[in-house]
């Protein structure tokens, strides 16, 4: 467990306000997120001491899972990529999905559940940053560093489609293979984190604004904090979390008209033993059309580290509290009810929504391990990465379950 939690936040809202050297309204970021607003000049996600494993290295897997369109004898016609280091990954099905290499620097596919994996990077690419958006284990899209340019697949990354953009630095988030948004960083600045909102019906081929602070006005989406990320449920139902240095205050806003407008919401209460904590308010998501999850990390006052879990049953217009997990660094749901939390302490699993969370200790991952994903396809199909040692998250370790967390193969290294 890292010490010094909350000087940790205090220096990253510090940095974002210190290390810009543009204007806010000005593009070019270092960073093109997932699922998340790049910011600028943030310190590397893949160094263990960064500020940014709060916000970044350490976010919830998205849940829905599509259906499989391959089968299990299906190859794509891609080179083995040998003994990759993978920081990210994201399964589709018991045999199908993603990764990215430990410094972005190589985007791959699997067809077996991980135990090969395929080079799946665009010809010419290199030391990119690649940070993409996985709609199924076929459709991906991202933007290559800070580049103006998308580049998106449908057939499991053997061929790639590329445009111009109109923006760059941007991170994605899409609906289905055509309707989408572009999450684009404006700067950061004297603590304010400055964002544009894309939309696209044609899978990227043309966009509109929806959303862009512009200087010298007050938007609805304040300036102010840092913005972890875009989530839609549907076309008109969306939401950024956050944090801003200031005790039990939650950093979620939520737009009803596609990201036009927006509201903080303030209904959300904080359990009494959690109070005088800093908070970070990571993406909710959606198992269900009704039901979806919101991760909170919370910083203690003593400095412990917890990930709080709170749910809506009405497609997020309320969040009540379920639970916390001490030290929860990931979240992953497959289902209304079922769900696990990877944890520096272990990894953790829940059957009733997340109010119960018990410890999974199957056979094969050596104890002392420190969890830092969790992506399960099914109740027996999953994935965890580990590192034996938290200071320097070296060597990374990939492990597969079949059958339900019982007991573990190591994929990786």
């Amino acid at each position: 467990m890292h010490k010094n939690a909350k000087l940790y936040l205090a220096v990253l809202v510090l940095m974002l306000s210190l290390l810009s050297c543009q204007l806010p309204w000005e593009t070019g970021s270092t960073e093109t997120p997932t699922t998340e607003i790049p910011t600028t000049e943030e310190p590397p996600t893949d160094l263990p001491g960064s500020t940014a494993t709060m916000t970044e290295a350490l976010v919830p897997v998205e849940t829905e899972t599509a259906t499989s369109t391959l089968t299990p004898t299906e190859e794509l016609a891609l080179p083995v990529f040998s003994s990759p280091v993978i920081f990210t990954f994201h399964m589709f099905t018991p045999l199908a999905g993603w990764a990215v290499t430990q410094y972005g620097d190589n985007l791959l596919a699997t067809r077996d559940g991980g135990q090969t994996w395929l080079d799946a990077t665009p010809s010419g690419l290199t030391d990119e940053n690649i940070r993409p958006f996985f709609l199924d284990e076929n459709t991906a899209w991202f933007t290559p560093g800070i580049s103006g340019m998308l580049y998106r697949t449908q057939d499991g990354g053997v061929n790639w489609a590329t445009n111009t953009l109109p923006f760059d630095n941007a991170g994605y988030f899409f609906l289905d293979v055509n309707n989408g948004y572009a999450v684009v960083s404006l700067g950061a600045g004297a603590g304010s984190h400055y964002m544009a909102i894309y939309a696209t019906t044609d899978s990227g081929l043309s966009w509109t604004q929806v959303f862009s602070h512009v200087p010298g006005e007050s938007k609805s989406l304040p300036e102010s904090g840092t913005k972890n990320g875009i989530t839609y449920l549907d076309a008109n139902h969306a939401w950024v979390g956050g944090s801003i240095p200031m005790e039990d205050y939650f950093y979620l806003h939520y737009s009803e008209d596609g990201g036009s407008n927006w509201f903080r919401d303030v209904g959300i209460s904080l359990p009494a033993t959690y109070a005088g904590s800093w908070l970070d308010v990571w993406q909710p998501f959606f198992p269900s059309s009704t039901v979806g999850y919101l991760p909170v990390r919370a910083l203690s006052s003593d400095s412990t580290q917890y990930l709080l879990i709170y749910r809506s049953d009405d497609s997020g217009l309320t969040w009540f509290f379920r639970n916390s997990v001490e030290d929860g660094r990931a979240v992953d749901f497959i289902s209304v009810d079922e769900g696990w939390i990877a944890s520096g302490i272990g990894l953790f699993h829940t059957i009733d929504g997340g109010s119960n969370w018990s410890a999974v200790s199957g056979s094969g991952i050596p104890s002392g391990e420190f969890f830092l994903r969790v992506d399960f396809v099914d109740a027996q199909n999953g994935w965890v990465l580990t590192t034996p040692d938290d200071s320097t998250w070296s060597p990374l370790n990939l492990f597969r379950t079949t059958d339900g967390g019982a007991s573990w193969t190591q994929l990786l290294p």
